[in-house]
């Protein structure tokens, strides 16, 4: 459970930091007519983002481990156990939940299953992908590349697009909902 400590610590950090640093945006912003509320889902994509590129890529820079290994076998947990599954894929199907929810509500264009979940999928191919290439050039070691990744960070992003659709039926009549969600994208 280390891990998934560790990244909500870093998620929380971030989060402040990235609020602090964005109160003069706010302000701008607020006076061109973006609403607070709105930009609320702006912050949200982009903090989402960075959370998964620093936990899957930049967090390498700073892994003392050694060993790129790549796994193409789907749910090969007899080797790893139950306990090891939870720690390494959990937060796989968290760290994607929030990306899954704020890409619909910042784009219009893409509150379709089929859009989004393309999204999802190519981020989270694409980051296997890359860190399968750093690994192999030794540019960077200590990740993985692994099949269960692509599923766990899809069923998350999934996870968050439901929420989204949730959020959405609940509150859709809401002053809050139509200005988190406005159409301007």
């Amino acid at each position: 459970m280390h891990r998934i400590e560790a990244y909500i610590r870093l998620g929380l950090i971030f989060v402040v930091i990235i609020s602090i640093l964005y109160l003069p945006i706010l302000f701008k912003l607020k006076k061109k007519g973006i609403s607070p509320t709105r930009q609320v889902s702006y912050i949200g994509l982009v903090c989402s983002i960075f959370l998964i590129v620093f936990a899957t890529m930049l967090f390498m820079l700073i892994s003392f481990n050694s060993t790129h290994t790549l796994n193409i076998i789907p749910f090969n947990w007899n080797e790893i156990g139950l306990y090891q599954f939870v720690v390494e894929k959990i937060p796989n199907i968290l760290l994607f939940i929030p990306f899954g929810f704020f890409v619909p509500a910042v784009y219009k264009s893409k509150r379709n299953i089929w859009k989004t979940m393309l999204i999802v999928f190519l981020t989270t191919f694409g980051i296997e992908f890359l860190q399968y290439f750093m690994g192999i050039s030794q540019l960077f070691t200590g990740r993985a590349t692994d099949i269960d990744d692509v599923i766990t960070n899809f069923l998350g992003g999934l996870i968050g697009y439901i929420l989204f659709l949730a959020f959405n039926k609940l509150l859709k009549n809401t002053n809050f909902w139509k200005k988190f969600i406005k159409n301007e994208i």
